[in-house]
């Protein structure tokens, strides 16, 4: 009986080391999650997941739609088709002069972890300007949330710019001070634009923004989304249009 109780004993050691040496084993990495979003049809990502949400106050007639409405704002960065190529909204997501854009377009669900990075390219429409030889953009602005409380489309309600439901944290924030762009620095209905101001306005041409996710406690299943966000636009008010072309989600370590 003691052999056996003593015999016990020696094993106990062994089991525990086993149970500890268990308990710290890494988690197993991650499988790659990276895509890449052309827009090439606004159809084609809708099948993929993607969602079209406009809170704007007042709502106008606008969404997101190839080319940014029904004439195009401008060529692609990246066509693999006979379409536009790119994904837009404009000033008429709300209905007003001077109202609250907040037009979202919503990713599909997507394993998140921290490091993994959004990259996209974007540009914004220019119109004509105060006086025959100017052009502007009457000042745009685009948002990048990822939704870190789960993965539901709760964007919030367009009454408050500063109600984005569970898309609670932002990773990026373009032109949040309203910066106009000209074709050339000058006085425009009364206000001087120099040639520094112009240079933080939405970007005219393509141009590639990179963002990193972060805030989240482990790996989980979650959205991003771009929110065209401009505060008194409209018909008479600030925003042209914006265009959102080949979005890349790249996961971390690939």
């Amino acid at each position: 009986m003691r052999k056996l109780i003593l015999l016990n004993l020696l094993w106990l050691p062994i089991l525990i080391f086993q149970s500890c040496k268990k308990d710290s084993l890494p988690a197993p990495p991650i499988a790659d999650q990276s895509f890449i979003e052309e827009f090439d049809t606004a159809a084609a990502a809708i099948s993929r997941d993607w969602k079209f949400i406009n809170t704007s106050n007042p709502k106008g007639s606008n969404v997101w739609q190839n080319g940014g409405n029904i004439l195009p704002f401008f060529n692609a960065y990246s066509n693999n088709g006979s379409n536009v190529g790119f994904i837009g909204a404009d000033y008429t997501s709300t209905s007003a002069e001077a109202g609250i854009i907040s037009n979202w377009l919503v990713s599909p669900p997507v394993l998140m972890q921290n490091g993994d990075k959004i990259i996209f390219y974007t540009r914004a429409q220019t119109l004509s300007g105060y006086d025959i030889d100017d052009s502007t953009d009457y000042a745009n602005r685009l948002q990048l949330y990822i939704n870190s409380t789960n993965q539901d489309m709760n964007v919030g309600e367009g009454n408050d710019v500063d109600d984005t439901g569970n898309f609670n944290k932002l990773l990026l924030d373009i032109n949040p001070d309203y910066y106009e762009w000209h074709k050339e620095p000058g006085t425009y209905n009364d206000v001087i634009y120099t040639a520094q101001q112009l240079a933080h306005a939405y970007p005219q041409q393509w141009t590639r923004f990179e963002a990193t996710v972060s805030g989240l406690s482990k790996p989980e299943m979650r959205r991003f989304a771009f929110r065209y966000l401009v505060e008194e636009g409209g018909s008479n008010g600030r925003g042209s249009g914006i265009g959102i072309d080949r979005v890349s989600y790249t996961s971390t370590g690939y």
